[in-house]
């Protein structure tokens, strides 16, 4: 398996909290409660300090103890049809407000994080057959990763048009008694089992115009989103920091006072940590300047000289010669070379 599709280490992952509240609704369906058990119970319970997240390892306990209460192997893949926390509402409208489904793809790997921490979105666009895979972070529980390939089985559903199928196959992560339910409850043609978990699309969908685009609610909930990725929590310094510069592009002063003022330490410090990392302030702001405006390129929906303001450039020869350095090529250059892909 490619390395990129391994378990990827991390030494602390925690889950966004709304997936307990999320759980716990789905099994009323049920008529039983996570407050039925006393595991449950003791780490949910409301005398405990509230914290919007959750330990991955408990979040592993709850789900083991939610199965066993709902007594349904497919407990996590039915959570989509049960309950949909407003995260997930407010995700799929970005991606519906996309201009194509390859760009509202894009919307949902990018963003995806504000969903779970404990699973990445890869696209992969290089083969005959475009795959999304779920990348499993740490080593999260079965169930979750069925529940995280409902959802997202579902906000795909939300960008068909007259029932074209962009849902085509589901390759699932562990073999089910029930396939044929399996099929039914993620709405795709053919489900297959191997090593990950990922959802086949239809190549020929891709670059198809959605008819709910809206540059205007696109735009803006992509603000809200990237916001709120800049603030979820992280044991990697690196990462703070560029999601820290990302959330700043564009505001005129990505200055490392900007960064290390809302971590709590000094410029000073955070330049000799970044420096045992092997990088420095200046690199990492090459890097998330670089990573941008391949993207926003790519997506199509900005001129170039919006791009480089965007990116917090003085001037638009400022951003050519930048990406000249990064890539050889104009930007002109590369947005072509991207259209003819």
């Amino acid at each position: 398996m490619p390395a990129s599709l391994k378990q990827q280490p991390q030494a602390r992952i925690r889950e966004h909290g709304h997936w307990v509240s999320s759980i716990d609704r789905a099994l009323a369906h049920y008529g039983v409660a996570l407050a039925q058990s006393s595991l449950a119970y003791n780490l949910t319970s409301s005398t405990r300090p509230v914290s919007p997240f959750i330990e991955q390892a408990n979040c592993n306990l709850i789900w083991n103890e939610a199965t066993r209460l709902a007594d349904d192997d497919l407990f996590g893949l039915r959570l989509h049809r049960l309950f949909t926390p407003t995260v997930f509402n407010m995700l799929g409208l970005s991606a519906s407000a996309s201009g194509t489904v390859a760009s509202a793809l894009d919307q949902l790997t990018r963003f995806f994080p504000v969903i779970s921490t404990q699973v990445r979105l890869e696209l992969d666009r290089t083969v005959s057959e475009p795959s999304l895979t779920l990348v499993p972070l740490g080593n999260p529980h079965p169930q979750q990763l069925e529940a995280v390939l409902g959802y997202i089985c579902r906000l795909l559903g939300q960008l068909e048009h007259a029932n074209t199928g962009l849902v085509r196959r589901v390759i699932a992560g562990r073999p089910v008694k029930e396939a044929e339910v399996y099929r039914r409850l993620l709405g795709c043609e053919e489900v297959d089992f191997g090593e990950q978990y990922q959802v086949v699309l239809p190549q020929a969908l891709l670059d198809r115009p959605l008819a709910t685009a809206d540059t205007f609610i696109a735009t803006r909930l992509a603000d809200t989103l990237q916001d709120m990725i800049a603030n979820l929590p992280s044991h990697d310094l690196v990462e703070q920091v560029k999601r820290r510069v990302q959330l700043l592009l564009g505001s005129g002063d990505i200055s490392v006072e900007r960064i290390a003022c809302p971590m709590n330490i000094s410029p000073r410090h955070l330049r000799r940590k970044l420096s045992q990392e092997g990088t420095s302030y200046e690199q990492l702001v090459d890097e998330v300047r670089r990573e941008t405006a391949m993207r926003m390129i790519g997506e199509g929906q900005l001129s170039l000289t919006s791009i480089a303001y965007e990116l917090g450039f003085l001037d638009p020869s400022s951003f050519t010669r930048a990406f000249r350095r990064w890539t050889d090529m104009s930007p002109t250059r590369f947005r072509q070379q991207v259209a003819d892909q």
